[in-house]
C-alpha cells in the first residue's frame, strides 16, 4: 500500500477502533446498576479499554513520523482490533436482543418481576463481557504491546512532545518509551559515586541451595528479608573494565525500567560488583516462588505438562528476544539452564524468565569473537560463533538462531542432554542421534551436520504436536542466517541502525 493510501487508512481504522471501542463500553455501562453482578466486570473492561483507547490516540499523533514498514505493520496490527470490536459489539446485540425480541435494556431487569428474567440473561451477558476481556487482552498483550516499544528506536519521535498533546499525557506507557529512550541514548561515564545501581558487596547472604540445571543461586537480601536470585555477570581479564561496568550499569537499568510480566526478565535490585565479576540482584515475580529452571522441566520431560503452557514459555522468549535487541542488547548465552521459570497459585510453571548474561554486550560494541568449546553450550550456537575462536562477529540473528534451538526443545518436550550422575558433564539423548552427529570429528563439517539434523527434527517431529505455524517459525530462527532465508530480512535490514526492520520482520514472523 502506499504511504498516503496507508496514513489515509489507518485514520480511517483507529476511528473506527475509538468509535467502537467506546459504543462497546457505553451498552456494557447501562447494565452498572441491574443487580447482575457487573460492576467488577465493568470496570476491568473498561481499565482494558483505557489503555488501548490512549495507545491509538499515540498511534494518531506520531504517525507521520514513523517509517513505512513500521505504519504498514502498525495499520495490520488496528485492522485486528477493529474488527475485534465489531465483533464484540455484534456478540453483545445478539445476547441482548433474540429473534422476534426487543431489545433488552438495563430497566427491564430492575423491577419486581425481574428476579427470574435476570437469571439466565445473566449468565449469558457474563460470558459476553468475559469475552471481550479476554479478546482485548489477548490483542493487546500479543499484538500491541511488543510491537509499542519499539517505538524507542523511531529517531526524531519526541514521546513527551506527542504525549502532552493527546489523552495519553501522564500515561505509564509513554513514560516508560521516554524512560527506555534516554537510557539507550545515555553516553554517559558511569563510576562507583554518580550510580544507584550498585549494592554493598554484602547486601546479599548467599544461600546453600540453588536452582537445579542452572548456574544461577539464591540468596536473602539482609535489609528486605526477601529472596532473591543472582545471576554472575563475569568481567573477563583483559577487558575494559571501565566500558564493562559501564554496560553492567545499563543492563541494570533497563532490566529495572520495564514490565517484567511483559518481556520475561525479572526486576533487578541492582549489582554487586568486584573486580572479575558482578551478581544481578533479581526479585521474585508477584506472588511467585519456587522457581525452576527451563531444562530442569525438559529433563522432567512430563507428558501430562499442558500444550497452552508450553506455548506460553515459546511465546515469551520469542518477545523477550526481540525487546532486548530492541535496547540494544544481544544475550549471548540463550539456552534452557538460562531460563528460570515460575508458577502462580500452585499451577504449572508457565512464566519464563531470561538470565544467563553472562556474555552480554551492548550491539555497538564491537564483537571480541572469544567462547569456548563445549559442545552442550555449542548445539545452542550457530556454526558460525562454535568453537574457542568463532568465525563471524557476534549478531541478532545468532541470538535468533539459538532461540530456534530452545523452542524445538520445548516443542519436542525434552531436553536434548541428558545426566547421569555428574551434573557438570551431560551427555546427548540417543534417540535424537545427536551423539552419532557430535561424534564427527572436523569441527566446522560437525558444527553444520547439528545443524542439518536440528532442522530435520523440527520438520519431521514437530508438526504433529506443535502445529504448522509453530514448526515453520521454528525452522525460520534455525535457517536465519542461510542465504535463501528472507523470512528475516536482507543482512543489510539487520545493519540497519535503528533496528526498526529487523524488529517489525521478527515480530512478525516469530511473535
Amino acid at each position: 500500500m502506499e504511504t498516503a493510501g496507508v496514513a489515509l487508512a489507518v485514520v480511517g481504522t483507529a476511528e473506527l477502533c475509538l468509535k467502537y471501542g467506546s459504543r462497546l463500553c457505553e451498552k456494557y455501562r447501562s447494565f452498572r446498576d441491574a443487580e447482575m453482578g457487573f460492576t467488577e466486570r465493568l470496570l476491568i473492561l473498561e481499565n482494558r479499554w483505557l489503555k488501548v483507547e490512549v495507545q491509538i490516540e499515540f498511534l494518531r499523533n506520531v504517525w507521520s513520523d514513523l517509517p513505512d514498514r513500521f505504519q504498514n505493520h502498525f495499520h495490520s496490527i488496528l485492522s485486528v482490533i477493529n474488527s475485534k470490536l465489531i465483533a464484540a459489539n455484534d456478540l453483545l446485540e445478539q445476547t441482548i436482543k433474540k429473534p422476534g425480541e426487543q431489545t433488552k435494556h438495563a430497566h427491564a431487569f430492575l423491577g419486581p418481576r425481574a428476579p427470574l428474567r435476570r437469571g439466565a440473561f445473566a449468565l449469558t451477558l457474563k460470558d459476553a463481557i468475559d469475552n471481550t476481556i479476554l479478546e482485548l487482552d489477548q490483542w493487546q498483550r500479543n499484538m500491541l504491546d511488543p510491537n509499542w516499544y519499539q517505538l524507542v528506536l523511531v529517531p526524531g519521535l519526541d514521546v513527551q512532545k506527542v504525549a502532552s498533546k493527546s489523552c495519553t499525557n501522564g500515561n505509564g506507557s509513554d513514560q516508560t518509551l521516554e524512560g527506555l529512550r534516554c537510557l539507550l541514548s545515555s553516553k554517559e561515564h558511569i563510576d562507583d559515586s554518580t550510580t544507584d545501581v550498585f549494592l554493598p558487596y554484602d547486601a546479599v547472604e548467599v544461600m546453600a541451595s540453588g536452582i537445579e540445571f542452572s548456574k544461577a543461586r539464591l540468596g536473602t537480601d539482609k535489609q528486605s528479608k526477601d529472596v532473591v536470585l543472582l545471576d554472575r555477570v563475569q568481567i573477563p581479564a583483559g577487558t575494559d573494565y571501565d566500558q564493562s561496568v559501564s554496560d553492567i550499569y545499563h543492563l541494570v537499568k533497563f532490566f529495572s525500567s520495564i514490565d517484567p510480566e511483559l518481556f520475561g526478565f525479572l526486576p533487578c535490585r541492582g549489582a554487586l560488583k568486584d573486580e572479575e565479576h558482578c551478581d544481578l540482584v533479581f526479585s521474585f515475580p508477584n506472588e511467585c516462588d519456587d522457581p525452576t529452571s527451563l531444562r530442569a522441566l525438559l529433563v522432567q520431560a512430563s507428558n501430562t505438562y499442558p500444550l497452552n503452557a508450553r506455548l506460553n514459555i515459546a511465546q515469551m522468549l520469542a518477545r523477550s528476544v526481540m525487546f532486548l535487541h530492541d535496547c540494544q542488547f544481544v544475550h549471548k548465552s540463550l539456552r534452557p539452564d538460562n531460563i528460570i521459570c515460575f508458577a502462580t497459585q500452585g499451577e504449572c510453571p508457565d512464566k519464563p524468565y531470561m538470565i544467563g548474561l553472562d556474555r552480554f554486550r551492548l550491539i555497538d560494541t564491537r564483537s571480541k569473537r572469544l567462547s569456548d568449546d563445549l559442545w552442550y553450550k555449542d548445539l545452542y550456537r550457530h556454526p558460525t560463533r562454535q568453537g574457542i575462536r568463532p568465525e563471524k562477529d557476534y549478531s541478532m540473528q545468532h541470538d535468533i538462531y539459538s532461540l530456534g534451538v530452545c523452542l524445538l526443545e520445548i516443542g519436542l518436550w525434552q531436553s536434548f542432554l541428558s545426566w547421569e550422575d555428574d551434573l557438570e558433564s551431560p551427555t546427548p539423548r540417543e534417540e535424537y542421534v545427536l551423539k552419532k552427529d557430535l561424534a564427527i570429528k572436523d569441527p566446522r563439517r560437525r558444527a553444520f551436520q547439528v545443524k542439518k539434523r536440528l532442522i530435520k527434527l523440527a520438520e519431521e517431529r514437530l508438526p504433529g504436536s506443535m502445529g504448522q505455524i509453530y514448526t515453520s517459525t521454528v525452522v525460520s530462527c534455525l535457517t536465519c542466517l542461510d542465504a535463501g532465508n528472507t523470512g528475516f530480512g536482507d543482512q543489510e535490514d539487520f545493519e540497519d541502525d535503528s533496528g526498526i526492520l529487523i524488529g517489525v520482520r521478527y515480530v512478525e514472523k516469530v511473535g
